[in-house]
Parts: structure tokens; sequence; C-alpha cells
């Protein structure tokens, strides 16, 4: 009797232990390859800046799904991930593999995404300005880079866009030398455009991440309110956030779409510290009932971390 509880206990807890593991898989998100508007492409191939824009490219293509990745709240598909699978599974059923090898993927092996993101550069200035001081023999140059992007993520099911954003990062590099005085379009170093891809792709793996994904409480202790983020998801000390109580869903009643819950602001909380996966805020002002649960939506961003970004570049 004793043998068979302990059976049934440990099938139960086994059951429990997937149970828990099915709810915590991750939404599967695919990620298309980075591309510009074709009247940009068209411009900068009169105008001259298309290898330097392609650069730009190239990095926010390396960079853009492991910035995704880094917010650990998606399981990445990335465009040169599905075309290796279909090449891979066009050769095991080519008839020239071994079809007996049980690890020769098959048609259809592909996991299916909920979520699809787009991104499209649309803007985009490249230029340098020198001016030489003839009394000192020393030329100043003014590099400045530029460029825009929008954002889109598509429910995969439905095929309509959820929401688009739009980014712009820019530099201004100032550099000393002797050179002769002129004014020419000028593209930055690798190391530069890198360092900005990499920014820029941050920013929108993170508000990618808050739109499907919006900050959440884990726990209120006194005046303390913690959330679900951390260094590295855009989080800066004095960031302000209010919070939201979720109510009912609000369904459209002309076409039946669920348009979300109604969420009703019942306070809000400021930045106070930030741990690598969590963060924690005081509750400021009125507290109409915040607890675990709740969702947070930045309202201001702290001067300090407008400081640190003009600081990067």
């Amino acid at each position: 009797m004793k043998k068979t509880i302990t059976i049934l206990f440990l099938f139960l807890s086994a059951l429990t232990v997937f149970s828990q593991a099915e709810k915590k898989a991750k939404s599967r998100i695919a990620v298309s390859k980075v591309s510009a508007s074709k009247s940009l492409v068209n411009d900068l191939n009169t105008k001259g800046g298309i290898k330097s824009l392609n650069r730009i490219l190239e990095s926010m293509n390396d960079n853009l799904s492991v910035a995704i990745q880094n917010t650990r709240r998606f399981e990445v598909l990335t465009r040169s991930d599905i075309d290796a699978v279909i090449a891979e599974q066009g050769f095991a059923q080519s008839g020239n593999a071994d079809i007996s090898d049980k690890r020769l993927p098959k048609s259809g092996m592909i996991k299916g995404a909920e979520y699809i993101v787009t991104v499209a550069v649309d803007d985009y200035q490249d230029y340098t300005r020198k001016r030489t001081f003839k009394t000192i023999g020393e030329t100043t140059e003014f590099r400045t880079l530029r460029y825009g992007a929008i954002v889109k993520i598509i429910d995969a099911t439905s095929g309509s866009i959820k929401e688009s954003a739009n980014f712009t990062i820019s530099n201004q590099d100032v550099v000393s030398e002797k050179a002769e005085d002129e004014t020419s379009g000028g593209s930055q170093s690798d190391a530069l455009i890198s360092q900005m891809a990499r920014t820029m792709c941050s920013n929108m793996a993170n508000k990618i991440a808050d739109i499907i994904f919006p900050p959440k409480i884990l726990a209120v202790s006194g005046k303390i309110a913690t959330f679900n983020r951390g260094d590295g998801a855009g989080v800066s000390i004095g960031d302000e956030y209010n919070v939201f109580a979720a109510g009912e869903d609000m369904i459209d009643e002309d076409t039946g779409e669920n348009l979300g819950a109604e969420e009703v602001l019942i306070g809000k909380i400021k930045v106070v510290s930030i741990a690598p996966k969590f963060s924690k805020g005081e509750i400021v002002g009125e507290n109409n009932g915040i607890s675990k649960g709740n969702i947070l939506r930045i309202c201001k961003k702290s001067p300090e971390s407008k400081k640190i970004m003009d600081e990067e570049f």
C-alpha cells in the first residue's frame, strides 16, 4: 500500500513539474532580416553612402536577435535559422541522405512563431565637416551619423500588426588632426557603427519585450515594489512607472476582437535599485492597492539615463 502511495505521489509530482514547465514555455518570435527602404537605397546609390548603410544593416542583423534573446522572454528564430533548417530538410528529402538516420530533420519540423519582428531603416545621414585653423596648422573634424528605423511587431496567427514604433539614434564625434579644410560625405568607423547598432538593437529589444510582456510587479513590501526588469532591460535609477491593475477584457462589438484588458491607474513607483534580473521601486504618491501582478508603464525617464545615452557617443 505504501509503495502504491509513493508511486502515486511521485507521478503527481512529476505531472506538476511538467505542467509548470508547460506554463513557463517562452513565446516564439521570428526576427526577419533588417532591411532599408527602397527610397533610401535609391537616394544613397545616387548621392553615395550605400557602403556605410550596408555595414549598419549587417551589424543590426548580427545584434538584433541576440538583443531579443537577452531579454529572456522569447525563444528566438531568425531568418537565417529558418533558411538553414529548410536547406537541411531539402537535403534530407533529396535521396542523397541515409533515410534510416533518425537524426535527419523531417519536412514541416520548423517551430511556429507567435510573433514576427520586421525592421526597416528609413532615415540615414552620414557626413563629415572639417575646419582648418591655419595659424596652428590643425584641423577639427565634426563627423555625424544618424539613422532611424521602423519596427513592426506582427501577430503571426492573424497577420495583423500588433504595434509599430520608430527609433532614432545619432552621434557627433569630434576629432582633431592636421589636414586640409574640406567638407565631404564620410563614413564612421566600424567600431562606432557596431556600438550604435548594439544600442539601437538593445532599445528595440526592450521595447518589443515591453509591448508583448509589460513589466509586472513581483512583490510589494511596505513602500517598495519589486518588478521583473533588471540590468540591461532599459531600466535606470530614477525612472518613474505608472502602476495599473488589469480589469475586464474589452471586446470590440463590431468585430468581436479582444482589444486587451482594461487598465486602471492605481499608483506610481520610482526606481531606487537595479539587480541583474529585477529592480525595486519606491511607491510615490497615492497607493490605491498596488500588489503582485500589477502592470507597469514607463511615464518618465530619469535625467541620468538620458545623460548616459549622450555620453555613449
